[in-house]
């Protein structure tokens, strides 16, 4: 605290101008003067002097009446118009700092006051008619507000009497009443207490409450025994409640607090209550994009996942299943305890209906049926509900590159086809509806069945074979190990683009849409043939050893 200076104005009260006359007034004294008469610009006042003295009017709120006792104080000793200039506002603004002054010596160090004016460093703070420097380093939560009407409390840091200045600090004030407020609570206090408060600020990671006058976190994983729910339902801001304390941590200053405390934890004893399997009403709580959560008893949430709704394969979503807020009965799939996590199946209180699909729908069966989805590597048919099966696109057309799907279908349109393949296990039914017509390739195996002599035209030259185009627009391969005889290292050097070629076919294989060519093959029919054609043309008496050496001659 600042030691003040001695006071050298003295006061001159009624009293003392009852007892004598004032033979001379002296500038800077406070004396009490009575008001004998008013005009228009001024109130004169008796001080006892030989001579009156006037106050402006202006120094007045409100016109005052004959009679009345005030303070004044002269300026200067030089009288204008024969009369003393005294003004009020002045002696009663000594007055006011003489009692500062007085209760600051006697150790009040807190004063308050009003924001008047934001200026360069700082704010200006009227204490009742003292004005006082508020730095901005020292305003605290007043830093936003230029000036208020309010009245706010305020430390005060150092008095200069003989400049009459005043520094005060809003900063150090919070700090006291602060750490007031946690020594009374740490008094009162302790880990494990109940304490009551109301909740002040939603935060992302949960809620801050007003205890004691000192802020608390209710942390969101304090709130609620269940895994997902919305804090605003639990705490309402302005609500008291009570919570459990956590953590006191005078140090930081953090007080960490707990509402599902205040209750046992349900998963606890969760074995006792339920086990895998049992079915349980459940209500439906929140909905995700994977599952859904249901609460079935206080404190205690399962979760089901999308797949465990519906027997269905093909992405069953919660809305076309489950309402919100309705009620519903589930199996327990599984329970973890450590986790606290339920697994929960709708699907398993419900007939499955692949059990038996096969004989319903065997394989072969010709079904029409809708489209229910088109994907890029086939589309989704109705078997029948919560089943469907896969087109594959190979299994739509026998072309060999097929069409666009969303150009050839539409979903919701009804098509034909037949059942390929069912897989239990996997729920999987594969179908076909190019299997409903025959196979072009099927034709072309009774067309060209093994040894059958063909003719056509090279169509491509590869280092393993030559291609060559059939009729119909069918393409047959002859391996180079079937185009001849001889050992040939370079197709290219024996045959050309366009050349016409005689084969013999091998085979047709229809899954790989295929025709296996031997040009090699045709030529040893065809000498065997000429071969024959010779011996048949000759008496046998004719034919000699020379005959038939002359004819391998000239074929090699």
């Amino acid at each position: 605290m600042d030691n003040a200076t001695q006071e050298t104005n003295e006061t001159i009260d009624m009293k003392d101008v009852a007892d004598s006359a004032i033979e001379e007034i002296q500038a800077g004294v406070i004396i009490q003067g009575e008001i004998v008469t008013i005009d228009a610009g001024y109130a004169y006042v008796n001080v006892g002097a030989k001579t009156d003295g006037r106050i402006p009017i202006e120094e007045f709120d409100q016109k005052p009446e004959i009679g009345l006792i005030v303070h004044v104080m002269l300026h200067t000793g030089r009288m204008i118009d024969g009369m003393y200039q005294f003004s009020k506002n002045s002696a009663e603004a000594e007055l006011r700092w003489k009692d500062f002054i007085r209760r600051y010596r006697e150790g009040g160090d807190k004063i308050q006051g009003k924001i008047a004016r934001s200026i360069n460093k700082g704010k200006l703070i009227d204490c009742g008619g003292i004005s006082a420097f508020l730095p901005f380093s020292l305003t605290a939560d007043l830093k936003n507000i230029k000036e208020s009407p309010d009245e706010y409390q305020f430390k005060i840091k150092s008095v200069d009497q003989k400049k009459r200045s005043i520094v005060v600090s809003r900063k150090d004030y919070l700090d006291e009443e602060i750490e007031a407020r946690w020594d009374n609570f740490t008094a009162k206090y302790k880990t494990g207490d109940v304490v009551r408060g109301e909740g002040v600020k939603y935060v992302e990671f949960g809620i801050f409450v007003r205890v004691e006058g000192l802020d608390a976190l209710l942390h969101r994983n304090d709130m609620s025994w269940k895994k997902v729910f919305k804090q605003r339902k639990i705490l309402k801001l302005g609500k008291e409640h009570d919570f459990k304390i956590l953590d006191i941590n005078r140090k930081e200053r953090r007080i960490s607090l707990g509402l599902k405390q205040l209750t046992e934890d349900p998963w606890l004893k969760i074995h006792d209550t339920y086990k895998v399997g049992d079915t349980i009403a459940g209500r439906v709580v929140t909905r995700t994009k994977h599952g859904t959560f249901v609460e079935f008893d206080e404190g205690l949430e399962g979760f089901i996942h999308n797949s465990e709704l519906s027997w269905s394969k093909s992405g069953t979503g919660v809305n076309d299943v489950l309402a919100k807020g309705e009620t519903y009965e589930f199996m327990i799939l599984d329970i973890n305890q450590e986790e606290k996590k339920l697994s929960l199946g709708y699907k398993q209180l419900r007939p499955n209906p692949w059990e038996t699909i096969d004989e319903r729908f065997p394989v072969g069966s010709i079904l029409r049926k809708k489209i229910k989805k088109i994907v890029s590597f086939g589309m989704f048919v109705e078997i029948e509900e919560c089943i469907d099966g896969l087109v594959h696109i190979s299994d739509v057309s026998w072309e060999d590159v097929p069409r666009n799907l969303s150009e050839m279908y539409k979903v919701g349109d009804e098509v034909e086809f037949t059942i390929l393949e069912i897989n239990k296990s996997e729920m999987k039914i594969a179908c076909g509806i190019k299997q409903l017509v025959r196979s072009p390739w099927e034709k072309i195996k009774e067309k060209y069945p093994p040894r059958t002599r063909v003719t056509g035209v090279v169509s491509g030259i590869t280092p393993f074979g030559l291609f060559v185009k059939l009729a119909e627009d069918v393409e047959g391969l002859a391996h180079i190990s079937e185009v001849s005889r001889k050992r040939i290292e370079k197709l290219e050097d024996y045959y050309h683009i366009g050349e016409e070629v005689t084969a013999v076919v091998l085979d047709v294989d229809v899954e790989k849409k295929r025709v296996s060519l031997s040009i090699k093959a045709y030529e040893m029919v065809a000498e065997k043939e000429e071969l024959e054609n010779i011996m048949k043309g000759s008496k046998p008496s004719k034919v000699v050893l020379g005959d038939i050496v002359n004819f391998n001659l000239e074929n090699k």
